[in-house]
């Protein structure tokens, strides 16, 4: 326990844990939003789209994360624009976007010569090597996309609980929609840095599943959601720092133990 405290005081430790929990807060939030409208695949979309405009950043030295976030939003524009215009279920459309993201990433990557560390880092996750200005980062896109959500709270619940019913409202459905596939774009393209692509739809998705398994209703669900995120950096790091082991990984494992936790508290709820 000494040596973890002592690790703490490390300045990476540090940005680790401050980056952490601003990306745990943010995509527990979210998540709830993803897992009631079905949506798991368009993270896993985004996030591959992302490393699309990673690969192409590196080409062009350009910053990584550049490329990532601009790459996201015009994922989820492009998504969110297709879904009006043709009777393909989102389903179907994320997955045409998503073998093309796969395939031109691949292409891009194949065109960048040597050993690139800065690309490992995107695909897998490197929360231990994150800088100050990747922290502010977080936190900032964090506060924005919550501030995003509390104005806008009323119209995505609606279109999220019941799409037609909240066009009879009056609510914007179409607007909202593509509002909220931004912000998830946004948050996907930051969290890669954590988690990496691979594992950044388990950020969103397992958090949220097992507060559903556990909350009575919606108000809870996102409580617990964002509880069980921010339980899951904590403990990954924890465990990440006493093994050795890769952090984001072990992160996704410590969420995947509690989601397994839930399934077995769930009958006595």
């Amino acid at each position: 326990m000494s040596e973890f405290l002592e690790l703490l005081s490390l300045p990476f430790a540090q940005r680790a844990i401050a980056a952490g929990i601003a990306i745990a807060v943010v995509s527990g939030v979210l998540g709830v939003f993803i897992v009631l409208r079905g949506m798991a695949f368009f993270s896993d979309a985004i996030a591959h789209a992302s490393l699309l405009g990673v690969g192409l950043a590196l080409l062009f030295t350009a910053p990584p994360l550049v490329g990532a976030l601009l790459l996201a939003v015009v994922a989820a524009v492009v998504i969110a624009t297709l879904r009006g215009r043709t009777v393909l279920s989102l389903d179907t459309l994320i997955g045409v976007f998503f073998s093309a993201a796969v395939a031109l990433g691949v292409i891009t990557i194949g065109f960048l010569k040597g050993y690139r560390a800065d690309l490992l880092a995107f695909l897998f996750g490197d929360v231990l090597a994150l800088g100050p200005l990747d922290v502010v980062l977080a936190w900032v896109l964090s506060v924005v996309v919550l501030i995003a959500l509390f104005f806008s709270w009323r119209a995505v619940v609606l279109s999220t609980l019941h799409r037609d019913l909240a066009a009879v409202e009056g609510v914007p459905v179409v607007r909202t929609d593509l509002l909220f596939l931004v912000l998830v774009a946004l948050v996907v393209a930051v969290a890669i840095r954590i988690v990496g692509v691979i594992l950044v739809t388990a950020l969103l998705i397992v958090p949220a599943a097992t507060a559903q398994n556990l909350a009575r209703n919606f108000q809870a669900m996102v409580a617990w959601s964002v509880g069980v995120s921010v339980v899951s950096l904590f403990g990954g790091l924890a465990l990440s720092f006493a093994t050795n082991l890769p952090s984001g990984p072990t992160i996704v494992v410590v969420a995947s133990a509690l989601f397994l936790l839930s399934l077995v508290a769930r009958p006595t709820r």
